[in-house]
């Protein structure tokens, strides 16, 4: 009987040994899954790569259509570089140059047309990284400013960029249903004598499209919406504008 006992109370404690084993091993972080395994997955850049959205402003009848915005992609003679030039409702607003080493794609500079104003970034600011994990990215640089009709140099100011990704729940969207979309929240702060601007952005990203929503705006200013209509990608069409443009 005593070494029935015995045998009962060592098993017994080899259970507890094991639960507590078990219960150790999970709770130990399991390694994130990729949200994303290439850059032009999630956010296609190939040369003529065409995207028109339906902005929306806010209105006391709460957010109403206010116009279209065409982003087009070119790509340029240095290897791994684009340019991504801006218009709404047929004017031109501005041009955005990115590069893809691969691993990351780069913000390298912004021109703003009705400020007549070429922000420079020195280093470039990432905007994704590849493979895309969840979680929070943050970085640095210096935004150097030049005029664009002679490229004087206008000032500097000092950047901190922070960029949260994660899952996006699935969704409706003016061209159909999303699923498996990555979301992401910037906030850029750029900081002069003057004062300090920050930008905050929230865009989700769907896989073979990129860019289908994004809400945001600049401190001071009105928030805007914006939702991807139509696009041509990779010689695909996706969507139908044809309705717009005869609103229009």
């Amino acid at each position: 009987m005593r070494l029935l006992q015995n045998r009962l109370v060592h098993n017994g404690g080899l259970a507890v040994v094991l639960a507590l084993l078990l219960n150790a091993c999970s709770a130990i972080k399991q390694p994130s899954k990729p949200l994303a395994l290439s850059l032009q997955e999630i956010a296609p850049h190939g040369d003529r790569d065409h995207f028109v959205f339906l902005v929306e402003h806010p209105t006391d009848k709460g957010f109403q259509p206010a116009g279209l915005q065409v982003e087009h992609v070119s790509k340029l003679e240095q290897p791994g570089e684009f340019e991504v030039t801006l218009s709404e409702d047929g004017m031109a607003t501005g041009r955005v140059q990115i590069r893809d080493d691969g691993k990351t794609l780069w913000l390298i500079s912004e021109d703003d047309y009705s400020r007549g104003m070429r922000m420079i970034y020195d280093p470039p600011l990432p905007y994704l990284n590849s493979p895309l994990m969840p979680g929070e990215q943050r970085a640095q640089s210096t935004a150097i400013m030049r005029q664009l009709g002679n490229g004087q140099a206008a000032g500097k100011m000092q950047v901190e960029q922070v960029i949260e990704a994660s899952a996006a729940p699935p969704g409706q969207w003016l061209a159909g249903v999303h699923n498996g979309g990555v979301q992401l929240h910037t906030t850029r702060k750029l900081q002069s004598a003057e004062g300090t601007i920050e930008m905050n952005t929230t865009m989700v990203l769907v896989p073979g499209i990129g860019e289908i929503r994004s809400e945001g705006g600049v401190s001071g200013a009105p928030t805007m919406r914006r939702e991807l209509a139509c696009a041509i990608v990779g010689n695909r069409s996706i969507g139908d504008c044809s309705r717009l443009f005869q609103k229009k």
